[in-house]
C-alpha cells in the first residue's frame, strides 16, 4: 500500500497557473497528469487548437457559404424526415 506523505497538501488549479501567462501550468510536486490535464483544458477553453486546424488550409469564402447551404440543407431535410 502507497503511503501519502505526512506534509501532504491537496494540489489546487490555483497553485498551477503562472501570473502573466495565461496558456502556462507549472508542475507541482512531479504531478505531470494533473498538469497536463488542466493544460489540455486551457488549450480547449482558448480555442487555440481550432484556430490552428482552420488555418491549415485556405478556403475561399464562396466555398465556405457554399458549404453552409449545404449543411442547411441536410438539416432541414432531417428535420422534416424526423416529423413525418
Amino acid at each position: 500500500m502507497i503511503e501519502k506523505p505526512k506534509n501532504y497538501k491537496r494540489i489546487r488549479k490555483e497553485d498551477m497557473d503562472i501570473p502573466g501567462n495565461s496558456l502556462a501550468v507549472k508542475v507541482v510536486n512531479g504531478n505531470i497528469e494533473l498538469a497536463l490535464k488542466v493544460f489540455k483544458r486551457k488549450m480547449k477553453d482558448s480555442g487555440k487548437m481550432e484556430e490552428v486546424k482552420e488555418r491549415k488550409e485556405f478556403l475561399k469564402p464562396s466555398v465556405i457559404k457554399r458549404k453552409k447551404m449545404k449543411d442547411a440543407i441536410r438539416a432541414e431535410w432531417r428535420r422534416n424526415q424526423l416529423e413525418n
